[in-house]
């Protein structure tokens, strides 16, 4: 991933190598896994800088909207390309900055995740059940899978909180799969 890293839109990694599109996935993904393999590998400098430098870019990207929300990516003009606010995107920002968190003790880190998170559980959900961007009642493959990150990162960001603000939120997915599973 970091041979992927360019100086398109000032850094970050480019979404494939055909091309210098930056997206968010792909990014908070880097994110998530420097910080982790820094958190793996004792002794270890080159994966936190490589942490550190990522969330830095990312930060500054402009991929975070005015509502604390990450868009897909970036437009030519290395700005907010105002793509859908997949769920996935909000998930693995929050798992990404939990692990950077365990590996530096910043707690703005932390701060940050919070209004993230907060944004997504109010601005992403219907009667309590996390939504897709124009999805209905009825929830596709992609929609399940992307959902399933939401809430990987929700609960890393949880169960890092010493009030666990998000377990409603996270029960309250349980009790819709389960009531869906059962009126199938």
């Amino acid at each position: 991933m970091y041979a992927n890293w360019n100086g398109t839109c000032g850094g970050g990694v480019r979404w494939n190598t055909n091309g210098n599109y930056k997206n968010a996935v792909t990014n908070e993904l880097f994110l998530q896994l420097t910080a982790a393999l820094h958190n793996r590998i004792p002794g270890d400098t080159a994966y936190l800088q490589r942490a550190r430098d990522e969330w830095n870019w990312f930060r500054n990207s402009g991929m975070v909207n005015t509502d604390h929300l990450v868009n897909d990516g970036l437009n030519d003009a290395c700005a907010n390309n105002g793509q859908p606010t997949w769920t996935y995107n909000q998930g693995v920002i929050l798992g990404g900055l939990t692990e950077l968190y365990r590996a530096t003790g910043d707690a703005t880190l932390l701060t940050t995740a919070r209004t993230l998170a907060d944004a997504s559980t109010t601005r992403l959900t219907s009667g309590g059940v996390l939504r897709e961007p124009g999805e209905d009642d009825s929830c596709t493959s992609d929609g399940a899978s992307f959902k399933g990150a939401y809430a990987r990162g929700l609960g890393r960001l949880n169960a890092q909180l010493p009030d666990h603000p998000y377990a409603p939120a996270l029960s309250a997915g349980r009790r819709a799969r389960r009531w869906r599973r059962a009126s199938r």
